[in-house]
């Protein structure tokens, strides 16, 4: 990532989001998961992640 992409601002209406509701939030553009999705999902957790797990 380019120092330009870190330096961007953000166009997001921070304010306008929080105050949504769980409710007024437009799902319909998003597919369920299905079954065959969690059937077919692998778990993969990064190496330095999973040295952490085992230390803890």
């Amino acid at each position: 990532m380019s120092d330009k992409n870190l330096k961007s601002t953000s166009r997001t209406n921070w304010e306008a989001l929080e105050s949504m509701s769980d409710d007024d939030i437009d799902y319909s553009d998003i597919p369920p998961l299905t079954d065959e999705f969690f059937n077919k999902a692998i778990l993969r957790i990064p190496v330095a992640q999973a040295k952490n797990k085992r230390a803890a």
